[in-house]
């Protein structure tokens, strides 16, 4: 039933899902994927803004809390040094019980030395003894401790006579305008197992160095004391955050100038922690995502589904406009086919019935063979002559195969003007002016679909014309890779309202019973599925022109459209 007809297979409606599917599915990631990305990009900005104050917060609290250690042993050293049995000359044993119980406070303390104003160490307490009655007076330290006015100095790491990394702290005084120095060394390993066993120590790597950026303490896995490290913060400000690049590795840290000596201590995320702390973030960006792409993909799919339900309605629809706009064109054509026909009937008519009166004795005399032949010539010419008009509507309106094949669209036009109606315009005295550019090239297109788009036009301006004499001019002219028809007449012309609506189905101009308005509407179908164009201009009391653009070669989307529109008719 053509109810039930269905223009194309199941197959090319399965091609269809499939590609609604695909372009849904970038309709509606496309969006999601750019929130994605945006969100991101924030996210990281809003974990690397809070690591970077987490670094800061943790370095910063570490600095305070070795700024208040060396301020403790500081304190522990003036409390020793303001000793009248120090200050005015302690020997070494008196250095070795101070030394006990600066070890009881804290196990950091190596050994205990005091100097007079000359820079020699007269008393001594700790592991190396050889360092007693040793000269200072030319180490760098010292020399720049005796400059100053300060109280007190916390020193960089440095080998000294020992030929140990360590550093000292020292303080002093004077006595008769000279300067007294008691001094302290302090073990760096104990210090720095110290600074990891605070609070957080663990989530972060730890290391100080000095101004020149050498390493003062560090973890093994990243330096050595006195080693120049890779990371040497700014001066100013004394507290911040930054972001490097090392052979190609992006390294952030954090860092804090201490108070109590010329160090910076550096914080960077461990290698374990980072791992730990981003764990979860793909769970959670998984937990989040999965069941949005999952409806993403449900709603494609479904979609799809009613996209190419609507569109197999629209289909059927179609194919049930062209046919009944088929049937129009062939009821338009019936009275110029009916007088056609009439002709050569009339003849047959005419001739037979002489025949019979010549085979009648009473009424003549026996006719010859020859005479019998000339009228059974006649009789048949004019079957011919019918058999050819029956044949030329039934052309056009039954299911034909779709053949592409090179025409020349000069042949095509003129199989509308003179086969199918030039007894109508014959009668209703309307002149066809034929402006051919026969320079056009061939074609590639279907007969069939281009017959009924000009029947359909020329039918419109027939009627156009109601009945009075007028023109009808029919021009081509190649513009490029485009073919050009223009079919225009002389009638009345339409209104600029009534050319917005021309191709819409079931809109006429035309009086009740005179037309279905399906014939335009299924020109520019056919037109577009072609890859062409179809435009309209008219003006009142002047008259419409009707151009149709056709590619002169189609491209594979225009073919295949083709071949589908052409079983469309046909069914």
């Amino acid at each position: 039933m053509l109810a039930d007809f269905l223009p194309f297979d199941e197959q090319h409606y399965k091609d269809l899902w499939r590609t609604q599917v695909v372009r849904l599915l970038l309709l509606y990631s496309g969006p999601l994927f750019l929130a994605i990305v945006y969100f991101s990009f924030q996210y990281n900005a809003l974990i690397n803004e809070s690591d970077q104050l987490h670094l800061q917060a943790t370095a910063k609290s570490h600095a305070s809390t070795l700024d208040l250690f060396l301020m403790e042993r500081v304190a522990n050293l003036e409390n020793l040094i303001d000793d009248p049995r120090v200050l005015r000359g302690a020997t070494s044993e008196i250095l070795e019980e101070y030394l006990d119980s600066l070890v009881r406070i804290s196990e950091t303390f190596v050994d205990l030395g005091r100097f007079d104003e000359s820079g020699v160490q007269t008393a001594y307490a700790g592991p190396y003894p050889s360092l007693e009655n040793r000269n200072y007076s030319f180490e760098p330290w010292y020399e720049r401790f005796k400059a100053t006015e300060e109280t007190f100095i916390v020193t960089d790491i440095y080998m000294g006579f020992r030929e140990k990394p360590h550093f000292t702290i020292g303080v002093k005084r004077g006595v008769d305008d000279q300067p007294i120095v008691l001094r302290a060394t302090l073990d760096p390993e104990r210090i720095y197992a110290y600074m990891r066993s605070l609070r957080g120590a663990e989530e972060v790597a730890i290391s100080i160095v000095n101004r020149e950026g050498y390493y003062q303490l560090v973890t093994p896995h990243i330096g050595t004391p006195l080693e120049a490290s890779s990371l040497v913060p700014p001066p100013v400000p004394s507290l911040g955050a930054e972001t490097v690049e090392i052979e190609g590795h992006s390294i952030a840290y954090a860092y804090s100038w201490l108070q109590m000596a010329d160090w910076a201590l550096i914080v960077q995320p461990s290698l374990v922690d980072t791992g730990q702390y981003y764990a979860g973030v793909p769970r959670k960006f998984i937990v989040f995502t999965v069941p949005i792409i999952l409806l993403v993909v449900i709603t494609a799919f479904l979609r799809a589904k009613k996209l190419v339900a609507l569109q197999k309605r629209a289909d059927r629809t179609q194919a049930q406009l062209e046919h009944a706009a088929k049937l129009a064109s062939v009821g338009e054509l019936a009275a110029g086919i009916a007088h056609e026909i009439n002709n050569p009937l009339a003849v047959i008519n005419e001739e037979a019935g002489l025949l019979k009166d010549l085979m009648d004795p009473s009424l003549s005399e026996p006719v010859s063979s020859d005479e019998l032949v000339s009228y059974l010539d006649s009789i048949q010419e004019s079957v011919f002559r019918c058999r050819d008009i029956t044949h030329k509507l039934l052309k056009f309106v039954r299911k034909t195969d779709v053949e592409l094949q090179e025409h020349d669209i000069h042949q095509v036009i003129d199989s509308v003007v003179d086969g199918l109606l030039g007894r109508e315009l014959a009668l209703s005295n309307i002149e066809v002016i034929r402006k051919y550019d026969f320079n056009s090239p061939r074609l590639l297109t279907d007969r069939n679909q281009l017959q009924q788009v000009f029947l359909n036009i020329l039918n419109n301006a027939v009627d156009a014309l109601e009945g009075k004499p007028g023109r009808i001019t029919v021009a081509t002219k190649r513009d490029e890779d485009w073919l050009r028809i223009a079919i225009g007449d002389t009638g009345p012309g339409i209104t600029q309202d009534q050319l917005g609506k021309i191709f819409l189905p079931f809109y006429t101009t035309k009086g009740v019973g005179k037309g279905t308005g399906l014939g335009l509407s299924v020109s520019y179908g056919i037109v577009k599925d072609l890859g062409g164009e179809i435009e309209v201009e008219s003006a009142l009391n002047v008259g419409s022109t009707f151009t149709i653009k056709l590619p002169l070669k189609l491209g594979r989307d225009a073919t295949q459209a083709s071949r589908r529109v052409g079983d469309r008719i046909a069914g």
